[in-house]
């Protein structure tokens, strides 16, 4: 995460502030790589139940950093079309590989440990984010766009060669079919029932209302969580005037926030029902908006205010990322974990393109600041809702943390 955060939050800046890319382009550019990138994360998460975690962990990481250096020239260049080509295929790969690494967790561990180990690959996410972010402004200010995402490039090649190398495969890999075949599902190993099909896959994944219900309440939440990442950068630097440098710490902020606070998080909510976690988390990114809204509509300390809005944001986020880290993974039935993943992410993937495409349309046409934030945060409402009512209905220990 380290190299992705070099140049990722900054990425909007770039496009709006160099090319000279429009709010409401802007956010058809990411919705139209975006939308290209969901088919590709549910074909990962079928076909990570159906060979090595780790493969797919390394064919993702090693594409990320190709493609991440052909970005660097595109920018070097200033060519958006080559930009768009290796941001869309790179991601593509990047998404396929997405549930594995989910996936590789939850083989390992249940119940509260499950949480424990998705809260520690948040941890070890967060602290390359908050390094990432901070030296990421500090290089674009320096020697660029195009020369802090090369140097990103760089460091995911040298995190590749690290996984490869050092990850060991996980005990569902280590289950190996006769003949050399690829590895059977955690299911059929048990039962030595006959290996299911992607269809079988898919028809369990649709009949599962409860599953599909919870999907959609995280989709409508990362509706809400996305702003975080497109439109609240360029809403703090352009509206509120916060320079890169300060931008780039209030985000390194962020990342600290998690790596100090989420285990701690994590431990207080331990026995409490997964999607109550959400909710609440919810509720802090709305404290979090509509108060940078405010500064923005009267001019109120506007840099303390940022600071603070990173913080409690941060703490709704840490939330939020609990249940929908695991839930997936609880909801599963045996042999599913990675196709469970998959579709969950592309619901999320689903949401942060909306969010990406709303934020873009809000800020090109609406002049009030506190009105911007009121207007994105309409999604949180059918979330919770949702949340609520599908909290009662999940079986047991699947919805305890």
């Amino acid at each position: 995460m380290l190299g992705n955060a070099l140049y990722g939050p900054f990425i909007a800046l770039y496009l709006h502030n160099v090319l000279a890319i429009g709010y409401v382009e802007l956010g058809l550019i990411i919705v139209f790589i975006g939308a290209i990138q969901i088919p590709f994360g549910v074909v990962g998460g079928l076909i990570s139940d159906r060979m090595a975690r780790k493969t797919l962990m390394v064919i993702g990481l090693a594409s990320e950093a190709g493609l991440t250096g052909l970005l660097a020239y595109a920018f070097s260049i200033e060519s958006l079309p080559l930009a768009l080509g290796a941001a869309a295929i790179g991601g593509s790969i990047s998404s396929m590989a997405g549930p594995s690494f989910s996936a590789y967790i939850a083989d390992f561990a249940e119940g509260s440990e499950r949480t424990r180990g998705f809260t520690m690959y948040r941890i070890g996410f967060n602290a390359g984010y908050a390094a990432g972010v901070a030296l990421g402004g500090l290089f674009i200010t320096i020697i660029g766009f195009a020369g802090g995402v090369a140097i990103a490039a760089v460091i995911i090649a040298g995190a590749t060669g690290i996984l490869y190398a050092l990850l060991e495969p996980s005990v569902r890999d280590r289950v190996e079919a006769p003949k050399g075949n690829l590895p059977l599902s955690a299911e059929s190993v048990s039962t030595g029932a006959p290996r299911r099909t992607l269809a079988d896959s898919m028809r369990i994944l649709v009949r599962d209302r409860i599953a599909l219900e919870v999907a959609l309440a995280f989709a409508l939440a990362s509706f809400v969580a996305a702003q975080w990442a497109i439109i609240y950068p360029l809403y703090v630097h352009n509206i509120l005037g916060i320079s890169y440098s300060l931008l780039g710490v209030g985000l390194a902020l962020n990342g600290l926030v998690v790596v100090f606070g989420q285990s701690a998080t994590t431990e207080s909510v331990i026995g409490w029902r997964h999607t109550t976690i959400g909710l609440l988390g919810l509720v802090l990114y709305g404290i979090a908006f509509l108060g940078l809204g405010a500064a923005g509509l009267w001019n109120t300390l506007p840099v303390v205010v940022f600071f603070a809005s990173v913080v409690v944001l941060t703490l709704g986020e840490n939330l939020v990322a609990i249940p929908s880290s695991t839930l997936p993974s609880n909801l599963a039935p045996k042999g599913e974990v990675g196709s469970y993943n998959g579709a969950f992410n592309a619901f999320g993937a689903i949401g942060f393109l909306a969010a990406t495409l709303a934020g873009g349309v809000v800020l090109a046409f609406v002049t009030n600041p506190l009105l911007i934030w009121v207007i994105l945060l309409v999604p949180a409402i059918p979330a919770i809702l949702l949340l609520r009512h599908a909290g009662k209905r999940i079986p047991g220990e699947m919805n305890r943390a």
